[in-house]
């Protein structure tokens, strides 16, 4: 299993990655527009999003092992 430390790495990259791919979009503005279209930009930001949310369990998990451990 992955050590927390790299957990958090993985998640600020994560998080950087999204906030370039709102930028490229035109910002937060723009996100509606590009649902609606469905384009790229649109798709890699929920790839990103749902990656975001299983790094977030992945730390929720790795917290309670932490927890338990201790």
């Amino acid at each position: 299993m992955k050590r927390l430390i790299d957990v958090r790495r993985a998640y600020a990259e994560n998080y950087n990655k999204m906030q370039e791919i709102i930028r490229q979009m035109g910002g937060d503005s723009q996100i509606k527009y590009h649902r609606q279209r469905n384009t790229r930009l649109y798709r890699k930001l929920k790839e990103l999003q749902r990656r975001e949310h299983y790094l977030d369990q992945l730390e929720c998990r790795l917290r309670k092992q932490q927890l338990v451990l201790h």
